[in-house]
């Protein structure tokens, strides 16, 4: 990590090559090296016993795999069986929750499926957010998700990937933060690792963000998607600023969010914009839900809830001190609209206190 006051990355624990066979365990060994882990060994069922829960991952040789099954070891992710006859050990691979079968010959496969194991969990909770009109303010509650996160002890990252915004690092007062940006993946090629991700990423008030460089031309890289891929393995929350009118990284994170926030002002002009991009998010988001944002004799909430067919999780109330704070580089922490509206999406996806 960049910042003492961000969660640490715990390193993953080391793999397993069970097996008795020393022409797999050659095989094993060198497929480890190709990922920079140094693995436990076991040969002989007591010792898979030992290791067989906390491991990263188990390459399981074929001799030892009747054994594995008639132990009934609980079933756990990220085993792969070594054999050399495939076909003969599909169903004893099936029976202990084998993730593959593969032979000495497969090594970008078992590669591959060691690096998904030892890179994360894959499992961060992913939330687009979008704004329903020009100024509505995406940027401002995607830098509160990132926020709120923090505070509750989970590991944010807050993305901006709407090149024609106002910059999400300005809202949270971090464009002084050293880190590498956008621009620096425009020579990126292959698979991204996500411990590495997060710990050259800038990191502000706990929460780390990817955004573009000053006088950058804002262009989202061709190996966005890998770096998106990497995020969603390295961190347990990640928000994502997204234009309004979907490019196709756009498109592809609101189908892989959680959920997309569509900001809509409480305006008729406001709503008439949102309903296209509603429409349009509709057809590829999971969930779709709306945050309001509260304006002086606007039309309110329930109007835009029935203009758009669409549940507000959340309002934004005016609170003028956010707009200072912004301005002078304190970002959006102090608003406790922004800290509710931030809470009440983060309740709604599952994300708890820790």
């Amino acid at each position: 990590m960049t910042s003492a006051a961000a969660a640490p990355v715990v390193p993953a624990s080391a793999p397993l090559i069970a097996t008795d066979d020393a022409g797999l365990v050659d095989d094993a060994l060198r497929w480890c090296a190709a990922v920079g882990a140094t693995p436990e060994r076991a040969a002989d069922l007591a010792a898979v016993r030992r290791t067989w829960r906390t491991s990263s991952a188990v390459l399981l040789g074929d001799d030892l795999v009747d054994d594995v099954a008639r132990a009934a070891l609980p079933r756990r992710e990220h085993v792969v069986v070594l054999a050399r006859e495939p076909s003969r050990r599909w169903a004893d691979a099936v029976a202990i929750g084998a993730t593959a079968v593969c032979t000495p010959h497969d090594e970008d496969t078992v590669v591959e499926l060691l690096v998904r194991a030892l890179d994360g969990s894959g499992e961060a909770c992913v939330v687009a957010v979008v704004g329903g009109s020009g100024g509505a303010g995406a940027s401002t509650v995607t830098a509160a998700l990132g926020v709120e996160a923090a505070r509750r002890g989970v590991r944010p990252l807050v993305v901006d990937a709407d090149p024609w915004g106002g910059g999400l690092e300005l809202v949270l007062g971090a464009e002084g933060s050293r880190g590498v940006r956008w621009d620096d993946f425009d020579t990126t090629q292959g698979r991204i690792d996500a411990t590495s991700l997060v710990d050259v990423l800038p990191s502000h008030a706990g929460v780390q963000h990817l955004t573009w460089a000053r006088g950058s031309d804002r262009r989202v890289p061709d190996a966005w998607s890998e770096v998106v891929s990497a995020a969603v393995r390295g961190f347990d929350v990640v928000a994502v600023d997204v234009p309004r009118h979907l490019d196709v990284s756009g498109a592809e994170i609101v189908g892989r969010s959680v959920l997309t926030l569509v900001v809509v002002p409480e305006e008729i002009a406001a709503v008439s914009a949102a309903r296209r991009v509603l429409a349009e998010v509709s057809t590829r988001a999971p969930s779709v839900g709306l945050v309001t944002v509260s304006r002086r004799s606007g039309i309110g909430r329930g109007a835009v809830e029935e203009a758009l067919g669409a549940r507000s999780l959340a309002r934004v109330r005016p609170d003028h001190r956010v707009r200072s704070a912004v301005d002078q580089g304190r970002g959006p922490g102090r608003s406790r609209s922004l800290r509710r509206v931030a809470g009440a999406v983060l309740d709604a996806v599952g994300v708890e206190q820790r």
